[in-house]
């Protein structure tokens, strides 16, 4: 009787483990702490599948912190706008590479504040990893490397922080960012990468919101 006892105490114990790990299976790639690259180790097509729908999974959410709309002006010269900015990325299904998004940009000059709300749709490239924003309005198109080392544009995005540059694929735009994600600590000082300060070199930079 004892040992039949010790046999289902046992049963029991592996049925609730069972069910402990069935649970905790549901949460997102970016709340288990993980980085989206991580599972990219061995190269075969089911793990960079995998690590895809993790990047996009660690995309999805929501964003903060400041941007750089840099463009040519009115009078043709180069012309940088910075303003605060929230972005929502939005799968269309858990599993997907691609979405929708809304981008709601405030800027403050001399006591006045402008807004705008801005929709737009997001893809990852299966072969690049590049992901690619194209807003409603205006069609116009970015591309926002990751992988690509040698490029002094590369991106970088985990569980936190999302910062980097969309580089106009339609047009002759830059779109500077940095980004935490909504819940997290944000930082009070605003350092874009060396690349955006390089080719901010000479151009004036001015607190407002620019139709895109």
């Amino acid at each position: 009787m004892k040992k039949l006892t010790k046999i289902l105490f046992l049963l029991l114990i592996a049925s609730v483990s069972i069910a402990l790990s069935s649970c905790s299976s549901g949460s997102t790639y970016y709340e288990d702490n993980q980085d989206w690259w991580s599972n990219n180790s061995d190269g075969n097509a089911d793990s960079d599948a995998q690590y895809l729908k993790n990047l996009a999974n660690t995309l999805r959410g929501h964003w903060e912190g400041a941007m750089r709309y840099e463009y040519n002006g009115d009078n043709g010269q180069r012309a940088i706008a910075q303003f605060n900015a929230q972005l929502e990325f939005d799968q269309y299904d858990a599993t997907g590479l691609k979405g929708r998004g809304r981008e709601i940009d405030t800027a403050t000059s001399n006591g006045n504040t402008q807004s705008q709300t801005l929709y737009f749709t997001w893809e990852i490239d299966k072969t690049t990893s590049d992901i690619y924003v194209t807003y409603d309005g205006s069609k116009k198109k970015y591309r926002i490397t990751l992988l690509d080392k040698t490029s002094n544009m590369q991106s970088y995005l985990d569980a936190n922080r999302f910062e980097g540059t969309m580089i106009g694929v339609n047009n002759n735009e830059f779109i500077d960012f940095k980004l935490a994600r909504y819940s997290y600590a944000k930082s009070n000082d605003i350092v874009f990468s060396r690349a955006s300060q390089t080719r901010a070199a000479g151009i004036k930079i001015e607190n407002k919101i620019v139709k895109r």
